[in-house]
């Protein structure tokens, strides 16, 4: 790889589009849950996509802080190599962070309600202490869990409900299923990264559990998850929980990084594609997505990515 050379593809695959496809899949069941009920939509309205809009960018400029802060760790993870080798210039990096960051606060207060606005505030404020010092919740055991648990579960999904256009007053006890969902695939997803984390003094609650006990709290999480859905009624979280924690079980019984990684990848597409059957237009918006990523790294770097195996 030539480190001197930059596109200016470069900045805008550092957004990580991959890691907006979480975000939009839970702006949409947010969306979904709003309803109050399970049907094949074919159009979404015009503030649903702005917000997904609003939300990507928001989300975009903290991946960016993100790498910004860890490039030592992905050096050593051999990932996200875009500002970890120096693929992109840091402080316009930093710039096109703070554009999109100001950027999404500002149309979210304008164009939708104030609730809104406070909760992308929330998300954007909890992206940046999950990666900026001395807070780095990355970096402290639980608090990363909890932080991926809510922006996704809570804040992403509540984003997604208000752009429906319906009553909040349930949205906050809505989203647990969800919340304990993503906690369960976040657990999970700090085994693979085990070592390079203890390395880095990155003590994740994989680390400080140790890699047994993080596979047994995730399962337990997960189930928690789907008894949620059920006292809820939840039969979309119900599906995937119910989907994803056989796999789970497995990751425990066997000990096996395989199933481990199974575990939170497939347990994250089931809800993804449970989403793409209710919402058929977003098909082709993953699909667009994947093949961009596809071309970008085989154009760009000779690189086949993303895989299934990958843990991005």
């Amino acid at each position: 790889m030539d480190r001197k050379s930059t596109h200016f593809l470069d900045y805008l695959f550092v957004l990580r589009p991959i890691l907006l496809v979480p975000a939009w899949t839970m702006l949409l069941v947010g969306y979904c849950r709003a309803q109050g009920h399970l049907s094949i939509t074919l159009e979404l309205p015009g503030k649903f996509w702005l917000a997904m809009l609003i939300y990507s960018g928001l989300m975009g400029a903290v991946y960016i802080v993100n790498q910004i802060f860890d490039v030592e760790t992905d050096r050593l993870n051999k990932k996200l190599f875009l500002v970890a080798e120096g693929y992109v210039n840091k402080k316009a990096i930093s710039l096109e962070a703070i554009v999109f960051f100001l950027g999404a606060l500002v149309i979210g207060f304008w164009r939708f309600s104030a609730l809104f606005g406070i909760i992308i505030t929330l998300s954007g404020i909890l992206g940046l202490l999950y990666s900026v010092p001395p807070f780095k919740f990355k970096g402290k055991p639980f608090l990363d869990m909890l932080a991926n648990g809510l922006g996704y579960g809570l804040l992403a999904f509540a984003a997604g409900w208000i752009s429906a256009g319906r009553d909040n007053s349930n949205v906050w006890l809505f989203s647990i299923p969800y919340v304990l969902a993503v906690s369960a695939v976040y657990l999970n997803t700090t085994i693979p990264d085990y070592s390079s984390d203890k390395a880095t003094g990155n003590i994740t609650t994989g680390v400080f559990m140790g890699i047994k006990a993080t596979r047994w709290l995730a399962l337990a999480v997960m189930l928690g998850s789907l008894l949620f859905s059920i006292h809820l009624k939840d039969y979309l979280c119900l599906a995937a929980a119910g989907a994803a924690l056989p796999l789970f079980v497995m990751a425990v019984i066997s000990a096996n990084m395989k199933w481990t990684m199974l575990s939170y990848q497939a347990g994250s597409l089931m809800l993804v594609i449970l989403a793409g059957l209710l919402f058929p237009i977003y098909i082709p918006i993953l699909i667009a997505t994947f093949l961009a990523l596809k071309f970008y790294h085989k154009w760009r770097f000779g690189m086949d990515y993303p895989k299934f195996a990958d843990r991005a």
